[in-house]
């Protein structure tokens, strides 16, 4: 094995920053649908619908 290769704890180490990442990315995807349902309950409220929200 040369000193070049890489071992399972740099892999181990990429994998996790990419986790982190992907997480992130998640995170902020869940915000998005958040605001958007919350924008579409809101239009639905000033049309005069009732309306049960289904964020917490």
């Amino acid at each position: 094995m040369s000193t070049e290769a890489e071992t399972i704890y740099d892999r181990v180490s990429a994998l996790e920053e990419e986790v982190a990442v992907l997480r992130s990315e998640v995170d902020l995807l869940k915000r998005a649908l958040r605001n958007k349902i919350a924008r579409h309950e809101i239009s639905m409220i000033k049309e005069g619908k009732d309306v049960e929200s289904i964020i917490d």
